[in-house]
């Protein structure tokens, strides 16, 4: 298969997923967005679970891998926490149905909320050890990584999902400020 195609059914499967759910979503339904027919579709997945966990892994890949892009050796750690803040605020920014597919669909069932906690756990995994910089350092207070890892990921994430559903402007330089405010009072340590 081309890799046009592909790319015409990753988009029909987020479009769909994003406005109808996961649950009311159908292969049809992609597949008629997408604009080939449905064994094009089960040639490369079997369900529509395997479609939709695909297209979550690749977008948890796509933020890991930009973000990781933009973290430089030299920075300390403080500056790498900003650069996580905007990049994952700029990334929610620039795929907003994947945003809220992500979000809204984590907290479907429960094979689906495991899936979704090993698929974000290498990005978490890299906010964490950043926070464990920051701690060997001295720059941030000593905190559990992991607690601090999800808590910033989500209060980043559910702080995009809340503009993004309320149909707001999404302000992606206003919601950094507020946002990089927030996780600075809790973690920088004051000198």
């Amino acid at each position: 298969m081309r890799k046009s195609k592909m790319s015409l059914i990753f988009q029909a499967a987020i479009d769909v997923f994003s406005e109808k759910g996961f649950d009311k979503a159908t292969m049809d339904d992609i597949a008629t967005r997408a604009n080939v027919a449905k064994g094009t579709i089960y040639y490369h997945f079997k369900s529509k679970e395997e479609l939709f966990f695909f297209l979550v892994e690749e977008g948890v890949e796509l933020l890991r891998d930009g973000v990781e892009a933009k973290l430089l050796p030299e920075m300390d750690p403080k500056e790498k926490l900003e650069v996580i803040v905007r990049e994952q605020i700029n990334f929610f920014g620039q795929y907003r149905d994947f945003c809220v597919i992500l979000l809204r669909e984590a907290w479907g069932g429960e094979e689906r909320q495991l899936e979704f906690r090993k698929m974000i756990r290498s990005y978490m995994y890299l906010i964490e050890n950043v926070i464990t910089e920051g701690i060997e350092s001295g720059d941030f207070h000593p905190v559990n990584p992991e607690n601090a890892g999800a808590g910033i990921f989500g209060m980043l994430a559910i702080s995009a999902l809340h503009i993004l559903l309320g149909k707001k402007q999404y302000d992606e330089e206003a919601l950094f400020l507020d946002m990089n405010r927030m996780v600075f009072a809790g973690v920088l340590k004051h000198t």
